[in-house]
């Protein structure tokens, strides 16, 4: 008689006299990455009113705050980083990206009543003390037509034309005070995308990847998913830039193009802009 041989997680057993091999599956266990956004101390929600925001000590209210995360990974203990698998479920996550949505359409805010503050997946077993994860869509999926395209990216307030592609970040403002003047502005945009992206039509996507990806990378240590939060700090993205005025010529905001109203807040995302490599993030963090 026989036995079964077991030799590095392959079982081989004898059938009618041929051995067939068993492939143990590794096991997982799911994980749950949990997102705040803030203004300082406080929590960023819909009708609320902040101040002292920028270095015109401006008031602001969210109009929308919506983000696209994607390239999740959890740092093990030999400090390697560890793909999370994300878990699709028909709304708020594909395989490939998240959308976290901080809005809810009540106060000024102009987006969708629901909401999403986590990214769910599965990862190996295994102990894990940090985390990587990219603001941004993925270049395989990052320019569709929209009104086509699976969950979360079939949000058209989300998007550009094809060419460009997804806006990665989607805040919009309504702002108050400053100095006034012939470049007083009373609204606000920071809407993160790529950018460069080749001449031809707009409602086709490129031949090639965007020249400037603007996809932000961020590793967090210290965090466990169990007990952590990934804190988004607007006020922090905000301090270096004036939101009561807006640059001649210029679209509301910044939108990711040569402006000058972006070069704080990019640098502060952790982006280059126009060739001038960020000084370090300063607005993404871990509690």
């Amino acid at each position: 008689m026989k036995h079964p041989i077991i030799r590095c997680g392959v079982i081989f057993a004898a059938l009618s006299g041929t051995i067939s091999p068993v492939i143990a599956k590794p096991q997982t266990q799911p994980v749950e990455i949990r997102f705040d956004a803030r203004v300082g101390s406080e929590p960023a929600r819909c009708g609320q009113a902040y101040s002292n925001i920028g270095i015109a000590k401006a008031g602001m209210q969210f109009q929308d705050m919506r983000i696209y995360v994607s390239a999740v990974k959890l740092i093990d203990a030999q400090g390697r980083e560890v793909p999370v698998a994300l878990t699709p479920d028909g709304q708020w996550q594909s395989d490939q990206v998240a959308l976290l949505d901080f809005e809810d359409r009540t106060g000024n805010c102009n987006g969708n009543t629901g909401t999403n503050m986590v990214v769910r997946g599965t990862v190996p077993k295994g102990t894990y003390s940090g985390l990587v994860f990219e603001i941004g869509v993925p270049q395989a999926v990052n320019h569709q037509d929209p009104t086509l395209a699976a969950a979360p990216l079939n949000v058209t307030g989300l998007t550009w034309p094809w060419r460009a592609g997804y806006k990665f970040t989607t805040v919009d403002l309504e702002t108050s005070g400053g100095a006034g003047g012939p470049n007083a502005a009373t609204g606000f945009s920071i809407h993160i995308g790529s950018t460069d992206c080749g001449d031809g039509p707009l409602m086709k996507a490129p031949n090639a990847p965007c020249k400037v990806s603007n996809r932000s990378s961020y590793r967090l240590g210290g965090f466990n998913s169990a007990s952590s939060k990934v804190v988004l700090d607007f006020a922090a993205l905000l301090a270096g830039t004036d939101i009561t005025v807006n640059a001649p010529r210029t679209a509301s905001g910044c939108m990711s193009g040569p402006d000058p109203d972006c070069v704080a807040i990019f640098d502060r995302l952790g982006l280059t802009f126009d060739g001038k490599p960020s000084t370090g993030q300063k607005w993404v963090r871990a509690e």
